[in-house]
């Protein structure tokens, strides 16, 4: 038996011209505001990058989220998740219907970017050309035009699984986007440069840098594309249909080259590793290999297949993780073992492999190893690549899920101190607070109307994990970090819980 997928093909559609590909900025994410979010009726984070400025070819960018269970943390990397779809011009997933807020009529996102260019010799820092981008946009839950049906997905066994479709699906609307900062050597303040609000696109002058003169054919182009955008549960702005348009009808001014560069940096420079994801390390039926741009599925279960290009690309990756996962876990490598030449039905030159762990000279099959190390070399790669790309962001869910507690404060620490990217993650471990700059953690709250805030008024020699533990306890300085559970309480519904059962 043998497991056959499609190619894996990086989806850019990017015209980056030659001239400009030399001059790519550095993108980083420096604040995000949920409003009417799943339980974040409002909340913010400023990013480290966002408070002061970074020489970006220098230091990276750390945000660790904490707080209790149903808090809002999970929310930050949800949003970023969602992000990642409009700005690359993909559909939104219908299993984000659920995230709007069910007492009000839209949830409304906002993000904010630090894009910084390289000066005349492609070096960084550049404090002379740095921009400030933000791109807002609405979100609300309607009802798909098919009744919700039962789908039945095919398991690797015979039996089969039911699982219900979603019945409500993601609309997008609003969309705004703002730039401001060094544009043409002058100082210029924040200002829309495309407004999807009114019947259309605003303001007129920068949209026709983008689109050029707008003739009623051009008008009906769009107004049928904002209602295709609408129907897939699209971005108007960033829908490959408009990306079309601007490249044929605008002029290549820097509101065309931010279009791209934003999406660029969506489609392969942002990552994210969610909770779906560390479900299907723990089945130890399917490893995501992290590669540029998204993730390749290695089944563990049986021989894969896939095209010799996809297969170089996964040779080099494992290669890399590797190197980094025997100086992690002493004695351990793992290994692409490469079988018979085979074609597809297309005829595309393709080979059978497998991957294995080898410890000590002795090979075993990878689903033998540890949830732990499965999650390690799920996302090696984009730790790998966080670690020397400045203009890399990588969103993890319970990135302390089945790792070693020492070893998460070790990698981190080497984040911090040596490397380039960017890395927002949330955790239940406490050990990233003993070993992480106060400026690079954030707590939610029991307030959803500020979920998310700093710790003010702490020293240099203050352990964060101490004074988080002291507040939760005494409630010193803030009341609505964390809602208190009475021992005597759990003790008595566990009581009432088995009386029930009787």
């Amino acid at each position: 038996m043998y497991m056959k997928k499609e190619s894996y093909v990086m989806k850019m559609n990017l015209n980056i011209r030659e001239d400009h590909g030399k001059n790519l900025p550095t993108i980083r994410i420096a604040k995000i505001v949920l409003n009417h979010f799943k339980s974040v009726r409002h909340g913010e984070i400023i990013m480290n990058c966002g408070k002061k400025h970074i020489p970006y070819g220098t230091k990276a960018d750390i945000l660790g989220i904490y707080g209790q269970n149903g808090s809002g943390k999970t929310s930050i990397i949800e949003a970023i998740s969602i992000l990642k779809c409009l700005m690359s011009g993909d559909e939104v997933p219908d299993i984000y219907a659920d995230c709007i807020d069910v007492s009000a009529e839209y949830s409304e996102l906002e993000f904010t970017f630090d894009v910084q260019y390289p000066d005349n010799n492609g070096d960084y820092p550049s404090n002379s050309d740095i921009r400030r981008v933000v791109y807002s946009f609405k979100l609300e839950a309607v009802e798909k035009d098919k009744k919700p049906q039962v789908q039945f997905i095919k398991k690797s066994t015979d039996d089969s699984a039911q699982m219900p479709s979603y019945d409500k699906r993601v609309r997008v609307f609003d969309e705004i986007l703002q730039v401001g900062g060094t544009i043409l050597g002058k100082k210029t303040p924040l200002k829309p440069f495309l407004n999807s609000t009114k019947s259309e696109l605003t303001p007129s002058t920068r949209v026709r840098l983008l689109l050029g003169e707008i003739t009623e054919e051009k008008r009906i182009d769009i107004q049928v594309n904002k209602k295709l955008a609408s129907e897939r549960s699209e971005s108007f702005l960033f829908m490959d249909e408009m990306m079309q348009l601007y490249e044929n009808n605008g002029e290549y001014s820097v509101y065309y080259q931010l279009m791209l560069e934003l999406n660029l940096y969506a489609t392969g420079f942002i990552l994210v590793f969610n909770s779906k994801m560390n479900g299907i390390v723990n089945l130890s039926y399917v490893l995501p290999i992290a590669v540029f741009g998204g993730y390749i599925p290695i089944d563990l279960t049986r021989i894969n297949v896939y095209d010799d290009n996809t297969l170089k690309v996964i040779t080099d990756t494992v290669d890399s993780i590797s190197i980094v996962l025997s100086a992690i876990v002493p004695g351990l490598q793992i290994q692409t073992k490469i079988g018979a030449p085979t074609t597809d039905e297309e005829g595309i030159e393709s080979h059978y492999f497998e991957l294995v762990a080898v410890r000590n000279g002795i090979e075993l099959p990878l689903r033998c190893e540890s949830d732990g190390v499965r999650k390690l070399i799920a996302t090696l790669n984009s730790l790998i690549t966080a670690y020397n790309q400045q203009s890399f962001t990588i969103a993890y869910d319970e990135f302390d899920a089945g790792v070693f507690e020492y070893l998460l404060g070790e990698i981190l620490q080497v984040l911090q101190t040596s490397g380039k990217g960017q890395l927002i993650f949330t955790s239940h471990n406490m050990r990233p607070l003993e070993v992480l700059k106060k400026e690079f953690v954030y707590f939610t709250t029991t307030d959803p109307d500020n979920r998310y805030i700093r710790l003010k008024n702490l020293g240099e020699t203050n352990n964060l994990r101490r004074v988080y533990y002291r507040e939760i306890a005494l409630h010193e300085h803030y009341d609505n970090l964390y809602n208190d559970t009475k021992r005597a309480q759990i003790i008595s519904a566990l009581r009432k819980a088995r009386t029930e059962m009787e």
